[in-house]
């Protein structure tokens, strides 16, 4: 048992640093503060890597013994499952981060990479619309603007109904945020609505008394399992913050 410890704790410190770096990589730029609350992704992250933390370092606990024939490939074994666990993990929550942000009429949605529309992409990367190539890191902020193809918009509204892909999830559709400027700045809600709204909420009037009303709006972020706000620069429609406070009643 005497060798047992030390193999243990050094098994745990390695997969420690390793757990750190994933969640680095996970809740600072894949799922950027607030995104991963809105998205659903902190609880099933942390439990998939507190698994791996744990089983590894106690695999290692039972089989370690320095004159065992067989420990080298026992703690290979070891190392590659729990190697493959983490990979697995890692590439779903890659798959469902938020790629893009956009901006749908009078909201903003998040769009995940696993939610966008693979035949939309293809024809968004065969038109070279730069603003829907998604990133490896931070989502992409742009906006979702009707088709100039009457057809295809008959298409879209169709197939939405019926349970298919809307605007936010239709690459095709996308165009940089500045483009839609006029309209974000329309549709957009003065900060005093929002102070009114949250009037009986101590964290949240704190959470806006930075901004000044006559310099910023705000829209609605719809997220997966959270909404939010999106503050905005009321002259130049500028995104400026998400805040983790509710857009409406």
């Amino acid at each position: 048992m005497k060798n047992r410890i030390p193999a243990f704790l050094i098994h745990l410190l390695l997969s420690g640093v390793v757990a750190i770096i994933a969640v680095i990589i996970v809740f600072f730029v894949w799922y950027p503060s607030p995104l991963h609350d809105a998205v659903g992704v902190t609880k099933i992250f942390l439990i998939l890597l507190s698994v791996n933390l744990v089983i590894g370092p106690m695999l290692t606990l039972l089989v370690y013994k320095p004159d065992k024939p067989s420990l080298k490939f026992d703690l290979t074994v070891i190392a590659v499952l729990q190697i493959a666990a983490l990979s697995y993990g890692m590439t779903t929550v890659f798959q469902g981060r938020p790629a893009f942000i956009v901006f749908n009429t009078d909201r903003f949605d998040i769009a995940r990479a696993s939610d966008i529309d693979p035949d939309s992409a293809k024809k968004a990367l065969q038109s070279n619309n730069q603003a829907a190539i998604a990133g490896w890191t931070n989502p992409q902020w742009v906006a979702a603007v009707a088709s100039q193809d009457a057809k295809r918009n008959q298409e879209i509204l169709f197939s939405s109904a019926q349970g298919g892909p809307d605007w936010p999830l239709l690459p095709e559709l996308f165009v940089p945020l500045a483009q839609v400027k006029a309209q974000a700045l329309e549709r957009a809600k003065p900060l005093q609505e929002l102070r009114k709204l949250h009037s009986q909420d101590p964290s949240d009037l704190e959470a806006l008394a930075q901004w000044q009303d006559n310099k910023v709006k705000w829209l609605p972020l719809r997220g997966k399992v959270k909404d939010m706000v999106v503050l905005i620069d009321a002259g130049s429609a500028t995104v400026i913050k998400i805040l983790d406070i509710k857009p409406w009643t």
